[in-house]
Formats: C-alpha cells, structure tokens, sequence
C-alpha cells in the first residue's frame, strides 16, 4: 500500500506544479509610463461635459493622455456624477471618473483606467486640494475574476 500512496502523492504534486504554471501571465499597458502621474483637478472637466457618444481627450502630466469616447454619464445624486470612457487606444481599457460635491462645496474626484486583460491600471489618489496624482496598481489584485 505504500508504493501506492507514494504514487499517488507524486500525482498530486504535479498536478498543482501544472496548475500553478499553467496561469497565463497578463500583459502591463501602461509599461512606458511611470508608477505616478500628476494631474490637476481642471483636466477632468471635459470628461464631465460630454455626453454619451461624444468623444474626448484627457491631458495629463509627462506626456500622458487618454482619449476616447464617453459611454456613460450619469448624475446619481444631486452631488455625484460617473463617467466612463472606452479608450481609443485599446477597446476593453476604459476610464472610469466620478465627482463628489463635498458639504462645503469643494469636489473630490476618484476614477481608475483599468482593463480585465492587463496586469496593471492606474487609480486616481488626492494630494491636496486640486492636485491629483494617478498612481500605477495591479490590477489583477484590484479585479476579481468571476467564473459564473
């Protein structure tokens, strides 16, 4: 009985060996970037301007900008507004900005560009009062795959 268990141990190990190395690596998008980017406050308000359809170029610091088209614009509350916008560049990489009007009528802004087949996205973090700064993420440890 023991040859057997031994056998089917080493089975086992290298079914996981396969399974571990079988996982397809994803590609990093923003590889020619660096891991941070600054960015005014002012350079999203053409994104919140534009309809759905209507297509738009971001500008952002160290030669970055994100063009595409806007396919939602939505006002969910009277103080919050969410626009998505399907890059030019790669049709699954999208742009995703929202604006919050605070109690005191400053705006705070949040957003992430992102796509499910890359290894890396930028998220939006707030420095100070009108400074923004995308900073580069692992996507694959922000996006968790559904297997439905």
């Amino acid at each position: 009985m023991k040859p057997l268990s031994k056998l089917l141990f080493a089975l086992l190990l290298c079914l996981a060996a396969l399974t571990g190395f079988s996982q397809a690596t994803k590609p990093k998008i923003f590889s020619n970037f660096p891991n941070t980017l600054d960015c005014a406050s002012t350079e999203f308000s053409p994104a919140f301007n534009a309809s759905e359809g209507q297509h738009v170029i971001l500008h952002f610091s160290n030669n970055f900008k994100f063009s595409g088209t806007v396919i939602s614009n939505v006002v969910k509350y009277s103080n919050l507004q969410s626009v998505i916008i399907k890059s030019d560049d790669s049709e699954k990489t999208i742009f995703h900005l929202s604006k919050q009007t605070n109690a005191d009528n400053s705006l705070s802004y949040v957003g992430r560009i992102m796509n499910p087949a890359a290894s890396d996205g930028y998220q939006i973090k707030g420095q100070q009062a009108g400074i923004y700064k995308f900073e580069k993420i692992e996507a694959d440890k922000v996006l968790l795959e559904c297997n439905l």
